[in-house]
């Protein structure tokens, strides 16, 4: 998927310690069914590798075997809500079409969603609704 950025919004992904790893860590993905990151407040994990996600054709119906929707967890409704509107804005889309999020009685999330933004009790729901 291509994805055109404002430059300064490629120029502030691109001082971000996680950028630098984009590559290893989709590597990790593609060779791993669980991946696991660890790093330092602020250093991109939750607004890049969405996107780094997202860009190689994860989440969208067609992808055969990146189907599906790219799903990131908060532990608090207004770092869900806000990562999700940062997201949107640097894909340059508006929240609730491809970026969305879903927290508590609130939710952006349509047909056209591929990055859904949510805190850890929406998830957990999700999984027991699944069993």
């Amino acid at each position: 998927v291509r994805v055109k950025r404002p430059e300064q919004v490629q120029l502030a992904r691109s001082e971000l310690p996680i950028f630098a790893e984009e590559q290893r860590v989709m590597e990790a993905v593609a060779e791993s069914d669980v991946v696991l990151l660890s790093g330092a407040t602020g250093s991109g994990k939750t607004t890049q590798v969405p996107q780094f996600l997202y860009e190689a054709g994860y989440g969208h119906p067609q992808a055969e075997g990146r189907q599906g929707m790219i799903g990131v967890t908060q532990p608090r409704r207004v770092a869900a809500v806000a990562m999700a509107q940062r997201v949107a804005y640097e894909l340059g889309v508006k929240l609730g079409d491809t970026v969305a999020y879903q927290v508590r009685y609130d939710s952006t999330v349509s047909r056209a969603s591929r990055v859904k933004f949510m805190t850890d009790g929406v998830l957990l729901r999700e999984v027991l609704q699944d069993l």
